[in-house]
């Protein structure tokens, strides 16, 4: 497989001739392997020529089992999620800036994907500790607390759903990307049957990144517009 593993991850240069013009950087999900990641990278860099793709890994620095970690990040408003999300969090700040500052971008040209608890973490960065990118995709994400309101433009966030693991806030709390709406952000999202990675979401996932990575590029606007089924 094209690309290059490093001691923190694997990296995959643009396709495309030239410097990049984004970074896609790729947070897995708990107890999913760097070469699942890498896979995904090198099957979308062909939609975004001109974007790098970093996938991260040892971001979960913990003792616990996937399954453990997993399920304390899903228990709402469980005291230690925001502390262990806040961790990782720091554990990622100087990895990404990094390589941003490698490929001499800043982080108005990066692009957060995230897969289950790294959509997660993902929302997180850019709802509660405020991190700058082009957009976010977050795929089965959860999110204990809705974000603060704020004038404060916000990245453009595209969700990806399956049925039976439905993005919310918190048990019996309205539906995440309502939510996201109300709150002024541009989200999209579409909800799809089978597994987070099927091949419908990963090509629903392409579309999506394609349109982030224009952002991060040209800093293309598309009007606001709530949830969507395509």
């Amino acid at each position: 497989m094209p690309g290059t593993q490093f001691s923190k991850g694997f990296q995959l240069n643009p396709i495309a001739k030239g410097a990049p013009k984004a970074l896609v950087v790729l947070l897995c999900d708990l107890g999913t392997s760097i070469e699942t990641g890498a896979a995904l990278a090198a099957r979308w860099a062909a939609s975004v020529p001109a974007a790098a793709f970093i996938v991260l890994d040892g971001i979960w620095q913990s003792k616990a089992t996937p399954d453990a970690v997993r399920n304390t990040i899903a228990e709402p408003r469980n005291s230690a999620e925001p502390d262990r999300l806040d961790r990782a969090g720091r554990s990622l700040v100087p990895l990404v800036a990094q390589a941003l500052r490698t490929r001499r971008l800043d982080a108005s040209r990066l692009v957060l994907v995230g897969f289950g608890s790294g959509a997660t973490l993902a929302l997180h960065l850019v709802l509660h500790q405020r991190w700058s990118s082009a957009g976010v995709l977050a795929f089965a994400p959860a999110l204990t607390d809705p974000p603060p309101r704020t004038a404060r433009r916000s990245p453009k966030i595209r969700l990806i759903d399956s049925v039976g693991n439905s993005s919310c806030a918190h048990a019996g709390a309205r539906d995440l990307a309502s939510i996201l709406v109300d709150r002024g952000i541009d989200v999209r999202r579409v909800r799809l049957g089978g597994p987070m990675l099927s091949d419908e979401a990963i090509r629903h996932g392409a579309l999506y990144l394609a349109e982030l990575v224009a952002t991060a590029q040209w800093g293309a606007r598309l009007p606001a517009g709530g949830t969507s089924n395509a």
